[in-house]
């Protein structure tokens, strides 16, 4: 009898020590997020900052199926995350599924210009500006006070997948300056509304695009880099003090690009690579620089 008891209580322990194994097997895959800015084209600000209290994820064919990917509230000066710089919003262990939405929560803004002036917008107490829906689909969910986006294509994680993706916020669509003025070059402005205006776009399926302004002095700061697809401006950035430039997260597909700077002009020699279509390819890496000449 003892040996039978002894039996059955091993057997126990076996099935309890199965069960408790498959609770903590669960598939999960890991999926970061960061991000970066398409910077705005005036240079009298020294921040202008987001403060990001929560990230979820989930399926919008299921309401009770989103993840917090980050409920720690952090502030982030866009005009440092330029040309290919970018900050990690979360990095996290999600169990292994199909999602398709994302939702971000930004309770407050900021900018601070160089004459000491700052502005701040609380989306909490004064909504965001505009309403309904967005580029690239996103909106703004008024129940949740969040930013729905939408994943162009379905995230899927399998068991020890690793999927990173960019958020790119544009600072000069999505700050709305309100009464600017101009005294001997000086900008003044009594405000400014938030209305969030970003692309999200996956790693592995995206290129960079990367080069250098210059004239015959020396690399040209402060440039503005355009780059089109489908005849529409898709993203911007300026070029830095070095002359230098990036887009980052470019997807696949043909684009077009061109720089502007005041004063200046393309050189009719020197910007053959530019002139034409820009094929991006996944993971690609495409350097295109541009020759300019003064146009006076």
């Amino acid at each position: 009898m003892k040996k039978i008891k002894y039996f059955f209580v091993a057997i126990s322990i076996i099935v309890a020590a199965s069960c408790a194994n498959d609770n903590t097997t669960e598939p999960v895959g890991t999926l970061s997020l960061k991000l970066t800015d398409a910077p705005m084209h005036y240079g009298q600000f020294m921040s202008a900052s987001v403060t990001i209290d929560k990230i979820e994820i989930g399926n919008s064919a299921h309401t009770n199926s989103f993840i917090i990917l980050t409920n720690t509230p952090m502030k982030y000066n866009l005009l440092e995350l330029v040309n290919g710089i970018t900050s990690t919003l979360a990095t996290a262990e999600i169990p292994a599924g199909d999602y398709n939405l994302m939702r971000l929560y930004i309770s407050s803004t900021e900018m601070k210009m160089l004459n000491g002036d700052s502005f701040t917008y609380n989306m909490d107490q004064e909504g965001y500006s505009g309403s309904g829906m967005m580029q690239n689909g996103m909106m703004l969910n008024n129940q949740n006070r969040s930013i729905d986006i939408p994943l162009n294509q379905v995230l899927t994680i399998s068991n020890g997948s690793i999927s990173e993706y960019l958020l790119d916020m544009d600072v000069d669509q999505s700050f709305m300056l309100e009464g600017v003025n101009y005294n001997n070059m000086m900008m003044s402005m009594t405000g400014f509304t938030f209305m969030p205006t970003m692309r999200f776009v996956d790693l592995a399926t995206s290129g960079t695009i990367n080069g250098t302004v210059n004239g015959s002095d020396g690399n040209l700061p402060n440039a503005t880099i355009s780059l089109m697809h489908n005849g529409t401006l898709y993203t911007t950035t300026h070029s830095n003090e070095n002359g230098n430039y990036a887009f980052i997260g470019i997807p696949q597909g043909n684009y077009t690009i061109k720089a502007v700077l005041d004063g200046y002009m393309m050189n009719p020699v020197g910007n053959e690579e530019n002139m034409g279509v820009l094929n991006m390819m996944s993971k690609a890496t495409l350097n295109v620089d541009f020759n300019m000449m003064p146009s006076n």
